[in-house]
């Protein structure tokens, strides 16, 4: 079992005096040493400390736009491997092997079972909401091709059958 990271300074934490003599007595601590200091060689040096990013120089600023990219593209290659790896393990196996009918299906299953697990496994929920979706869209175009159709229908009986619209005079 690992043991967890206790230490403020990688959870940004700040760990201050119980109380606030406690705090006062450290200010009063730090104002005398800071009296002490003053006028020192220390000190003078104290001022010239500049804070030092680590950026690597000109050489890491020229290279932190290619490792972040480097790191994007390893990122989606490791979601998509799975995807991938069956994709070519499958497309390498046809070309090699004499595939049958059922290591065909197999292999079409695993293939498919990549690119599902790669989308991001879509759970139950999901699925029978796009299950859901998916069926009222074809109903949507269903309806559709038969409104259209029926106005078709009623064009070509209109001009089978000579009619004519207009006003109705009697």
């Amino acid at each position: 079992m690992a043991m967890p990271n206790f230490n403020p300074e990688d959870h940004g934490e700040e760990i201050t005096a119980a109380s606030a003599a406690r705090r006062a007595r450290e200010a009063d601590v730090l104002a005398a040493m800071t009296a002490d200091l003053e006028g020192t060689t220390a000190a003078k040096l104290a001022q010239q400390l500049v804070p030092v990013v680590p950026d690597g120089g000109a050489l890491g600023r020229q290279l932190t736009p290619h490792v972040k990219k480097a790191t994007k593209t390893r990122d989606r290659a490791r979601i998509w491997a799975p995807a991938i790896g069956a994709t070519g393990a499958f497309g390498v196996a046809v070309v090699v092997l004499p595939v049958t009918g059922p290591l065909a299906v197999y292999g079409v299953a695993l293939v498919g079972f990549g690119w599902w697990h790669s989308a991001g496994r879509p759970g139950p929920v999901e699925s029978i909401q796009m299950l859901f979706y998916t069926g009222a869209d074809a109903l949507a175009r269903i309806r559709a091709w038969v409104a259209r159709l029926t106005a078709l229908r009623a064009a070509h009986e209109d001009r089978r059958t000579g009619r004519k619209e207009g006003p109705i005079t009697d």
